[in-house]
């Protein structure tokens, strides 16, 4: 790996692997984080432009998050399907980098903290 590699940005594909182990290694029982695979499916029936990447599941809560690189826009058919999903309800969350969808993991209670506030 070049030195300059080391201070790109992750991909969003890097993003979601990171975010999968991390709930892989510190999500709570009875949790979970699934990939929603819309990418590259395409004329496959049910696809639905728009989707987020991630469904997040615990018991009596269901929430989705679109996960962005560091710069990333939201598509026209992103906007529609958050909007949607918000309006019925829904939550929906709309991260960039991987800092950001670890911290919306654990607000939703779907991972256990990984720092503790206060404490290094």
């Amino acid at each position: 790996m070049k030195l300059s590699d080391a201070f790109k940005p992750m991909s969003e594909k890097q993003i979601h692997a990171a975010v999968i182990e991390h709930w892989k290694v510190y999500g709570f029982p009875g949790t979970l984080v699934a990939t929603i695979p819309n990418e590259n499916a395409f004329g496959q029936p049910g696809l639905t432009p728009g989707l987020p990447d991630l469904m997040v599941i615990r018991q009596g809560y269901l929430g989705f998050i679109e996960l962005k690189r560091e710069g990333g826009k939201l598509s026209q058919a992103q906007r529609d399907m958050n909007n949607m999903l918000l309006s019925a309800g829904i939550a929906v969350a709309v991260t960039y980098g991987l800092d950001e969808p670890i911290q919306v993991l654990e607000t939703w209670k779907i991972v256990r903290p990984t720092i503790t506030k206060g404490r290094r």
